[in-house]
């Protein structure tokens, strides 16, 4: 499909569904620059966009618009379709970026550069450590230790961080609320190792009671 009729179909898109459409196709375009997803399937997938907008505080079922994108306006098209699992690319990806102005957030060198700040720390391997010292009964003398590096180290420089990607909140959602995240993991240990209850639910069990914290082990 010609990239100007993309264009002009997505800008028509927006006009329609305002914010709603705006926010689905900027959580698409993210999950399919994502480096950390396994896009062998496509550019994004149904389950990666409900997450996605969910962490961007929109909690909403993107199916309807979805389809427009796909069968009304041929913007997107389905790769890969299993029982559990169904994933689009973008005809015209750079068309689309276009459309919404996300060529000109991308390229920003700022925003780059908190992305590579960010994802230096390596987030995910901190809260996979935060959730194996979070599920302990009892934390020995090594397991304070590697608290307290994190805490004074990545989580941190996580926290400085924090301040400067909240000036781009639309761009760095998901990034913030893994932030969020990780210091109310580190909490939830530290209230272990002085033997408070960490959640007042009658002694929760792990999961329950990361759940009662909103915290996702999805790592």
């Amino acid at each position: 499909m010609d990239s100007s009729l993309v264009y002009n179909r997505v800008k028509g898109f927006l006009e329609k569904y305002g914010d709603k459409g705006f926010l689905v196709l900027k959580a698409a375009l993210e999950i399919a620059g994502d480096p950390n997803v396994d896009h062998r399937y496509g550019d994004f997938s149904f389950k990666h966009l409900v997450l996605r907008l969910a962490r961007m505080g929109f909690n909403y079922n993107p199916v309807n618009l979805l389809r427009t994108l796909e069968k009304e306006l041929g913007v997107i098209e389905k790769s890969y379709s299993s029982t559990n699992q169904t994933w689009w690319r973008f005809t015209d990806i750079e068309a689309v970026k276009r459309a919404i102005g996300a060529d000109t957030v991308e390229d920003d060198p700022k925003i780059t550069l908190l992305r590579i700040k960010f994802e230096s720390l390596e987030p995910r391997r901190v809260k996979s450590t935060l959730l194996k010292l979070a599920s302990k009964n009892a934390l020995t003398a090594t397991d304070r230790e590697v608290l307290r590096r994190i805490v004074f180290g990545e989580l941190s420089k996580m926290i400085e961080l924090y301040q400067e990607m909240a000036g781009y909140e639309d761009y760095f959602g998901m990034e913030l609320e893994e932030i969020r995240e990780l210091v109310k993991l580190a909490e939830f240990i530290t209230l272990k190792m002085s033997r408070e209850t960490p959640v007042q639910a009658g002694g929760l069990p792990l999961e329950g009671s990361l759940r009662a914290l909103r915290v996702n082990d999805n790592t």
